[in-house]
């Protein structure tokens, strides 16, 4: 909990501190389809899950293309063990802090970025068929991701992007169950201020 408290506070005085030179804040909101690495075995059916988050950011005015972000999300999988005699929701909640950097490339209307970001998550399996069997992992996450994004409107951008997000590893009795890992495809929307 501690940890948690920490990265709050130097995430949100990361922020504060970027807004007396910055251009402006921004807000977004994404959503899309996620795939979890979940245990490989002939027994176990994964469904494409997916992810909604929102992110608050702010330009960083002396370096050109660079923005911070504070980024809260939410991904959720379904898992059929033994073609659906057992099912579990695999969760993870997340609070990252992300640098985008928005790429220098002429492509016309369309505009590239790349995002690396740090935090911490906490991830959850729960069976819905066996009772009171709940997993639960939390610690430090991260992610890369790379996209597209447009103008489509004063203030406001959309586009699209994938992300590897990797969470903490789900274990039971020594058995890794989920490494953690997730691939993201997301819709997003802008709003600058």
């Amino acid at each position: 909990m501690r940890f948690v408290i920490t990265l709050a506070a130097v995430l949100a005085s990361t922020v504060v501190a970027a807004a007396a030179e910055a251009k402006g804040f921004y807000t977004s909101v994404y959503g899309g389809a996620n795939w979890d690495d979940v245990i490989s075995a002939p027994f176990v059916d994964e469904n494409t899950g997916l992810v909604i988050g929102g992110t608050v950011g702010t330009s960083i005015d002396s370096v050109p293309g660079l923005r911070i972000e504070a980024d809260l999300s939410f991904r959720q999988n379904e898992v059929d063990i033994f073609g659906g005699f057992i099912s579990a929701d695999h969760d993870t909640v997340a609070l990252m802090g992300n640098v985008v950097y928005d790429l220098p490339v002429n492509m016309g209307p369309v505009h590239p970025y790349v995002l690396a970001g740090v935090g911490f998550a906490q991830t959850s399996a729960t069976f819905e068929d066996v009772a009171l069997l709940k997993l639960e992992s939390s610690g430090v996450a991260w992610q890369l991701g790379a996209g597209l994004n447009t103008k489509v409107a004063d203030n406001v951008t959309a586009g699209i992007g994938y992300r590897y997000f990797n969470a903490p590893e789900l274990e039971v009795l020594g058995l890794n169950l989920s490494d953690g890992s997730n691939h993201s495809v997301v819709a997003q929307v802008a709003f600058q201020f």
